[in-house]
């Protein structure tokens, strides 16, 4: 007769245990979910957070969407560092929060980072308030300091209390010795993009004007300088494109190299932004007055940013009144609404839409 095989945490001794630790990292990340049910599944790892150069700083957590495989589900991963376990449950919880925020702006398509992840923008401010988070500017790292609100503090207290009777044992950094020191400063300015490139250039050459990418149209920059507020008065930041002729940009070079009215070089008639005729309107523009193309082809286009962005105009004079829709396409309109939104595993009607990658809602998924 043989005995069962007993499996038990090899890690473990007296009260400490990597599996328990781990059990209440997944069920704090079970918590969050509960609250924000578009905040996917995640593999949860400990590991560590010590930085491989001398200038770079401690790293608490990390998000890397679609690192894990499962079946035929890909999940993302998050990481909590190792180090990090010293500090109080509190912060490893906001930690936790701050990687959430991150899951959810892959699940929604938000790029809330840039500078290889290092630059926190506005977008993640804003997602990380929608979770509970006050957020901070720093000038490397945008707003990447986060602290728990007041009311978020009280929702989580009983999860927070889970981590804290977890978090019995640390990691110690990385040692990274003094590093060698430059003894001049010939070409000592960094700079980055939003792609994001790098290139080293000398302080003289940067204080005559920010270098433009070709790639992105950002100018490159240091880290220490605050992409958001830059001026210089031969270089002025991008605003947000739209798809419209009332929405676009100026051009950096000459707008007058989109003037073709005639069509020749851009195979339709063409204008830079307000050099259109007062007869050719964009489609926002006919709405504004409860017009529509009609079924007519674009008479003409509108190019901006270096030609990357444009906008078709129709001929006002061959426009038609908006259409209104009769009660039963109304009611044709709602009912295909609601299908949208119902899963159809778990017949349940969802107040998103159902994603198109997935097939199913974000709890069956």
């Amino acid at each position: 007769m043989t005995s069962a095989l007993q499996i038990t945490d090899v890690t473990r001794q007296d009260d400490i245990s990597t599996a328990g630790l781990v059990a209440a990292l997944e069920s704090a990340w079970a918590a969050i979910r509960d609250r924000h049910p578009e905040i996917p599944a995640a593999v949860i790892v400990v590991g560590s957070g010590s930085p491989t150069k001398p200038n770079q700083g401690m790293k608490w957590g990390h998000f890397a969407a679609l690192r894990w495989q499962a079946g035929d589900k890909q999940l993302p991963e998050i990481l909590i560092s190792g180090e990090g376990l010293s500090r109080e449950p509190e912060a490893v919880f906001t930690t936790l929060l701050h990687e959430a925020t991150h899951a959810l702006a892959d699940a929604r398509g938000i790029q809330d980072t840039s500078r290889q992840g290092r630059w926190h923008n506005k977008k993640f401010a804003t997602l990380a308030a929608e979770l509970g988070l006050s957020t901070t500017k720093d000038d490397k790292l945008g707003y990447s300091p986060c602290t728990l609100t007041d009311l978020t503090r009280a929702r989580y207290r009983a999860t927070i209390t889970g981590l804290a009777d977890a978090l019995r044992f640390y990691r110690h950094p990385e040692p990274t010795g003094e590093g060698k020191q430059r003894t001049n400063n010939n070409n000592g300015v960094t700079c980055e993009c939003e792609c994001p490139r790098k290139l080293r250039i000398s302080t003289t050459a940067f204080e005559e004007g920010p270098i433009v990418c070709a790639v992105c149209s950002a100018a490159f920059l240091p880290e220490d300088i605050d992409r958001d507020t830059y001026e210089h008065p031969t270089f002025t930041t991008a605003g947000n494109g739209g798809d419209d002729q009332d929405q676009a940009d100026d051009d950096s070079e000459d707008p007058m190299v989109f003037y073709d009215p005639t069509g020749e070089r851009y195979g339709l008639p063409t204008y830079p932004y307000k050099f259109a005729p007062g007869d050719l309107l964009t489609r926002r523009q006919l709405r504004a007055r409860d017009l529509r193309p009609g079924g007519q082809e674009p008479a003409a286009q509108i190019l901006w940013r270096r030609g990357k962005r444009v906008a078709y105009l129709y001929r006002l004079d061959l426009a038609l009144p908006k259409r209104t829709a009769t009660p039963a396409q109304k009611a044709a309109i709602d009912k295909a609404l609601i299908a949208r939104r119902t899963c159809p595993d778990c017949q349940q009607v969802k107040p998103y839409y159902i994603p198109r990658r997935t097939g199913t809602c974000l709890d069956c998924h």
